[in-house]
């Protein structure tokens, strides 16, 4: 599977799980052993979640233009080896923290890991995590994270846009440009030139499912 997913260069691919009993004591990983070589599936301990954080049973993992650099050393955040990549993923609560309050055992949930998302469990804090509806598909959602994310930080806190206003976007052919037309339009009522508009009608969205099986 690592192969795979080096040999399409983590072109948006996918990092997918079935979720089943007898994961309690140990589980999977995506973990990056040698810089710009292919990931190893090892087997990893669970580490008790601290009074703030939530362990989730991850069920897709996108993987980022930065997992890529991050990968090859090329990141500005550089971990230290070995290190399991994937920053944007969705899932199932498994176990929360004595102080959690956002979430509860059960709840469908994506979330902004920065490292770790590539593990078929993954331990975060509860700010980093948001629940999702009931009618949003697990793999849909696990793309949200990270590109609208990015739209919304560019918009809404840098530009500051405003309604009516135009926004040029330069690359609307990926998963943040695709964002930025859907906010900018559709939550800030800003208008985006027509030549671009024409990529939110597109069916092929270029991403692969990778399973852990």
């Amino acid at each position: 599977m690592a192969a795979l997913v080096w040999g399409r260069g983590f072109s948006r691919a996918w990092l997918r799980r079935s979720a089943g009993p007898g994961c309690g004591r140990h589980y999977r990983a995506a973990v990056c052993t040698e810089l710009k070589q292919p990931l190893a599936i090892e087997e990893v301990t669970p580490r008790p979640v601290r009074p703030h954080e939530v362990r989730v049973d991850v069920h897709f993992c996108g993987v980022n233009f930065a997992d890529i650099l991050v990968c090859r050393g090329q990141y500005q955040e550089r971990p230290h080896l070995p290190f399991t990549p994937g920053m944007e993923f969705s899932g199932t609560v498994l176990e929360t923290g004595t102080d959690v309050c956002t979430v509860k055992q059960g709840d469908r949930v994506i979330g902004v890991s920065g490292l770790n998302g590539m593990a078929e469990e993954c331990v975060i804090d509860q700010k980093r995590l948001w629940q999702i509806p009931e009618s949003i598909p697990l793999r849909e959602a696990a793309a949200l994270p990270a590109s609208y994310g990015t739209a919304i930080l560019a918009l809404e806190r840098r530009a500051c846009t405003q309604p009516g206003e135009t926004v040029l976007v330069t690359a609307a052919a990926g998963a943040t440009g695709l964002a930025v037309i859907d906010v900018a339009t559709n939550v800030l009522q800003a208008k985006v030139n027509d030549a671009f508009l024409h990529v939110m009608q597109r069916k092929s969205t270029g991403k692969v499912l990778l399973s852990l099986k």
